[in-house]
């Protein structure tokens, strides 16, 4: 089963949004995920056949995402993914909290599992997980509700010999990283990122929001204490139903007093 690592190219005639607009966001978010890794993106031939429109359309699109610089044509050669952006500051919190977080939100909402099982790495989640391309991994593939509503789709991904350890990895409503912690799996520290971007056709439907409504992306790589990636995570919430909070508070056991997040 390799639909989890194959995007959705679905786009609708029937929106209020331009096809090139949605051919765009797709291949935005795409790009942003790593889906294409270094290598070149589809030929325009390609995308066409992918999305079912013309040619025109995607050329529309392809303008638009070298405007922004995310990619790049190369005469003779095809169009390949920009090179990474300059990363953000680092901000260190407290792995309690975050742990606490989880938990808070897995007690807080109802689970739809869409999608899951054992299935072969993509080059993506294979350099995240430290395995090679094609390897046997776990993933998951949810929507989260509250009273009803959907507020996230969230994304996880295991090694297989970590996922054998998790009892109900197929039925269990937790998050993945409290299904981790109450395996026995040491948890010691995540590398997690928030970012900010709209939603493409296919997200705008599982969220039940408008095609290029505001959503957070947020990425996760969780390690052990051997240092070995044990998680991988991506998800996405509606902009208007989840918020990221910090207490900031003052470090002065330095020479140089800083500011620090709060546990």
């Amino acid at each position: 089963m390799n639909r989890l690592v194959k995007p959705i190219v679905s786009v609708d005639e029937n929106l209020a949004v331009p096809l090139y607009h949605q051919v765009y966001l797709v291949l935005r978010e795409n790009i942003r995920n790593g889906g294409y890794g270094a290598g070149p993106v589809p030929t325009e031939v390609e995308l066409c056949a992918d999305f079912g429109v013309s040619r025109i359309t995607i050329k529309r699109a392809m303008h638009e995402l070298a405007k922004e610089g995310l990619i790049t044509r190369q005469r003779g050669r095809g169009t390949f993914v920009s090179g990474p952006s300059r990363p953000a500051p680092i901000q260190r919190d407290s792995l309690d909290e975050l742990l606490r977080n989880v938990m808070a939100i897995g007690a807080a909402t109802e689970m739809q599992r869409r999608d899951g099982g054992f299935i072969g790495a993509s080059p993506e989640i294979a350099a995240k997980l430290g395995c090679e391309i094609g390897a046997t991994i776990y993933a998951t593939d949810q929507i989260r509700r509250s009273d009803g509503v959907p507020i996230a789709v969230i994304r996880a991904y295991v090694p297989a010999d970590v996922a054998e350890r998790l009892p109900n990895r197929d039925t269990s409503a937790q998050p993945m990283l409290a299904q981790l912690q109450q395996a026995g799996v040491h948890v010691a520290r995540a590398d997690q990122a928030i970012t900010a971007t709209i939603a493409d056709p296919s997200m705008a439907t599982a969220l039940g929001i408008d095609v290029g409504s505001p959503i957070i992306r947020l990425t996760r790589l969780v390690f052990d204490d051997a240092n070995r990636p044990v998680e991988w995570l991506t998800a996405f919430y509606r902009g208007d139903r989840y918020e990221y909070r910090t207490t900031l508070t003052r470090d002065t056991t330095g020479s140089h007093a800083e500011w620090r997040a709060a546990s």
